[in-house]
């Protein structure tokens, strides 16, 4: 087996341990993990517009739509049309999505620490490089 499959591996096995850590924090909140990546993006960076969320999310488009349609049904995100173009809407969370975000990243954060408490701090430095060169 090459390096490179053994990377690949090394990688979807610490995305999957990530991913279904993140559903058992979930698991006592009305989110998912998808609603979640989108209101951690936006309780982390402010008011965004859908394309921004479907770069940064990764979602298809007809998806990101479905995932703000759920949210805004929730009560967790508000839309805007932009003024300027018509086109652009803009996705903002509300207190109840902050409220809810409030309570759920703490322990997100303590959990995603726990994992990563084997690597020191320039271990990690390091790992983000090579993620971010290989993305």
């Amino acid at each position: 087996m090459n390096n490179e499959f053994k990377a690949v591996i090394g990688i979807m096995r610490a995305s999957n341990l990530l991913v279904g850590d993140l559903k058992k924090t979930l698991k006592n909140y009305p989110i998912n993990a998808t609603e979640f990546s989108v209101m951690e993006f936006l309780y982390s960076k402010g008011q965004k517009s859908i394309q921004e969320i479907r770069d940064r999310v990764l979602l298809a488009s007809g998806s990101a739509t479905y995932v703000v349609d759920n949210l805004a049904k929730k009560g967790y995100i508000n839309r805007k049309i932009c003024q300027k173009d018509k086109r652009v809407t803009y996705i903002k969370i509300t207190k109840v999505g902050e409220d809810l975000m409030d309570d759920i990243f703490p322990i997100h954060k303590i959990n995603t620490k726990k994992i990563f408490d084997d690597l020191t701090e320039e271990e990690l430095d390091t790992l983000k490089k090579i993620l971010k060169k290989i993305n």
